[in-house]
């Protein structure tokens, strides 16, 4: 019977027995990995989401995202006031994601693989230990396969653990498990597809484009080519004949040599060729295709033949990738943080924000004027402009600028009458 078929009709063990096997659902692509194969495309390559990374485009996007996402400050605010926050640098919780969320990866590595699972998985997942005051201690990734949401029948969410050592399965409540989920999500509502199952033609077939422009460059002599002699010739006489041709003829550094034939050979060749498949132009639409699956801007993954409507430099395409596409997974991030690691009287007080500035930064002429119209009006002082650019305070630099020649509505015919009094006036009325 095969595992697939074996899956879907086992019955759900009881508590406590139930096997890692035949709790996943068969289309999971935890399990996909789990077993060492991928589903299988139209191309001819089985394609799963750790052997997608072996695409360099694949590759390419997903690890802009997950460096990205991991290297943007990740902070903890405490709210002050209806419209007053400020960064909870001595709180727990900060420390455990700017810092240390685990004896063994920084907050930096954490994300990356977060992301880079959520990116390719459709779920990543990471377990959460809790101190005996009530605050999380540490943030453990959970590798791909080995959790996974359900819903019992009391409508409940709860996860289970297949320990990778094997043992019993664990049940984890959700204030025990990080859980970022990909969407769409998958039919139960719970868990995240795959972008690269749901993908999988697209992925594949660049795969396979890559693949056959790679074995093209190692038989260059005449791709589907037969050598035909004119009176029959013994085995060996044919296989020195096919290795002398090949040798002289194949591979780059013989690539568009003149080739002569003996009088008594014809060459016969089957199929096209490398140019009139187009398959440059098949590759290229290729990359196109899986950058737009992730979102990824072609110029960021090195592809520079094509342009966006995002914008007509690469600073507003840039721009353009993080407003629209980074800030929806720094939303996620930011909200499976409070929910998981604070209770909602806590939320009401602290939350987790992402510090995008750096990225929407732009160059040094325009930031430069963006700064001196904010101090202009009063909108930001010296010094806050010099914490922006990491430049130490100066002294008077907190001291809020405002325009002379401005005044309150109410307060314009009180400034008029002051433009026009005489100097004597003047003086009276500062003095008053």
């Amino acid at each position: 019977m095969g595992l697939f078929k074996w899956s879907r009709k086992s019955k759900a063990p009881a508590e406590g027995s139930e096997s890692r096997s035949n709790s996943l659902h068969p289309r999971d692509p935890g399990l996909v990995d789990l077993w060492g194969i991928g589903a299988a495309t139209a191309a001819g390559l089985a394609v799963s989401p750790s052997t997608a990374r072996q695409c360099p485009e694949v590759d390419a996007c997903v690890g802009l995202i997950e460096n990205t996402l991991g290297t943007v400050p990740l902070n903890l605010f405490e709210r002050k006031g209806p419209d007053e926050s400020e960064r909870a640098t001595e709180h727990p919780l900060h420390r455990l994601l700017h810092d240390e969320p685990n004896e063994y990866q920084s907050s930096a590595e954490f994300r990356q693989q977060m992301e880079g699972w959520r990116s390719t998985e459709g779920n990543a997942y990471a377990r959460v230990f809790w101190r005996g005051d009530g605050t999380p201690s540490a943030l453990v990734p959970l590798r791909p396969g080995t959790c996974r949401g359900s819903r019992l029948n009391n409508g409940k969410v709860v996860y289970r653990y297949w320990p990778p050592g094997g043992g019993a399965v664990e049940t984890l409540m959700p204030s025990e498990v990080l859980h970022l989920r990909d969407s769409p999500f998958a039919s139960d509502g719970i868990n995240g597809e795959s972008r690269v199952v749901r993908h999988k033609e697209t992925i594949g077939r660049l795969m396979a484009t890559g693949e056959y422009m790679s074995r093209f460059f190692s038989n260059n002599a005449v791709p589907k080519s037969f050598l035909k002699p004119a009176q029959p010739l013994s085995p060996e006489a044919m296989a020195a004949a096919r290795e002398q041709f090949e040798r002289k003829h194949g591979g780059l550094a013989n690539a568009f040599r003149v080739g002569v034939l003996p009088s008594a050979m014809e060459l016969i060749k089957l199929g096209i060729d490398n140019d009139s498949a187009q398959m440059i132009e098949s590759y290229h639409a290729g990359v196109e295709q899986v950058a737009r699956i992730w979102g990824v801007p072609l110029h960021m993954i090195g592809e520079l033949s094509k342009s966006t409507s995002w914008g007509t430099g690469i600073e507003q395409q840039s721009i353009g990738f993080v407003v629209y596409f980074m800030r929806p997974r720094f939303v996620v991030w930011e909200q499976a943080l409070n929910r998981t690691l604070m209770s909602s009287a806590m939320r009401q007080r602290y939350y987790f924000e992402f510090n995008a500035d750096g990225l929407l930064r732009g160059d040094f002429k325009t930031r430069m004027e963006g700064y001196a119209l904010l101090i202009q009006w009063g909108v930001m002082t010296v010094n806050e402009v010099r914490r922006r650019e990491n430049l130490p305070p100066i002294t008077g630099g907190d001291e809020r600028m405002h325009p002379l020649n401005f005044a309150p509505a109410s307060k314009i015919m009180e400034v008029l009458m002051r433009g026009t009094a005489s100097p004597t006036e003047k003086e009276a009325n500062n003095g008053a």
